[in-house]
């Protein structure tokens, strides 16, 4: 045997990995250094990316904030008002263009407001609309409750029980009684299977209802019809 193979062979495990290693970086020195510039460059790239992300969210949440100021603003205007238009007209421009720039919540927020405009001005079809896009986005948030309830509403005033009835449902089905729209959903339903003649089921919803949120003002006009019933 040789005495190269005795050297070699005389060498530890971890004498043997570091030879092996060397020779690797020595061979691959170029290699390397493109890659760990790759690998810089990318964090760099990421980290961008994430600071320009939270900037963004952050105007999103100011701007959801001065567009409920403005709301307020613009309720509490006159519509004879000279500015009044121009003022709403800008209001909704606004909204929409926020609504549109992703599914974060100052945009779904922006999207409920939307609704509520809406309704305000009696266009009831745009505000379900409005309302049913900020729950089908909301994944379980409390918006999508609150939407989902405001749908049923907006439902009623066209005229559409049975639709207003399916939504009141779906809020209790999908939310149970944890969302602060529970009792409201629940009285809508026991109203509605009243109205459609279901007068066993609309007692036992009113009854549900005084005896999940005694405390609630719901409960206190689900007592009132159950002496009527």
């Amino acid at each position: 045997m040789s005495n190269n193979n005795k050297d070699t062979a005389g060498l530890t495990l971890a004498e043997k990995t570091e030879a092996s290693l060397n020779r690797f970086l020595g061979g691959n020195k170029k290699l390397l250094l493109i890659i760990v510039g790759l690998i810089i460059v990318a964090l760099i790239v990421v980290g961008i990316v994430v600071s320009v992300n939270h900037k963004s969210l952050q105007n999103d949440f100011n701007q959801i904030s001065l567009l409920e100021k403005s709301y307020t603003d613009v309720k509490a205007m006159d519509t004879e008002d000279a500015s009044y238009q121009s003022t709403y007209d800008t209001l909704v421009s606004d909204l929409n263009a926020l609504a549109d720039g992703g599914k974060k919540y100052p945009n779904l927020r922006a999207e409920y407001l939307l609704g509520i405009v809406a309704f305000d001005a009696k266009e009831y079809q745009n505000a379900m609309d409005d309302f049913m896009k900020v729950y089908s986005e909301a994944n379980g948030s409390y918006l999508g409750s609150l939407s989902l309830t405001n749908a049923a509403v907006a439902a009623e005033e066209l005229g559409n029980d049975s639709l207003a009835l399916e939504y009141y449902t779906k809020v209790i089905d999908e939310f149970g009684f944890a969302a602060a729209e529970s009792p409201k959903a629940l009285f809508g339903q026991a109203r509605l299977e009243e109205k459609q003649g279901n007068t066993d089921l609309a007692k036992a919803t009113f009854q549900q209802l005084a005896d999940q949120f005694p405390n609630s003002e719901y409960a206190s006009l689900a007592t009132n019809r159950l002496a009527l019933l």
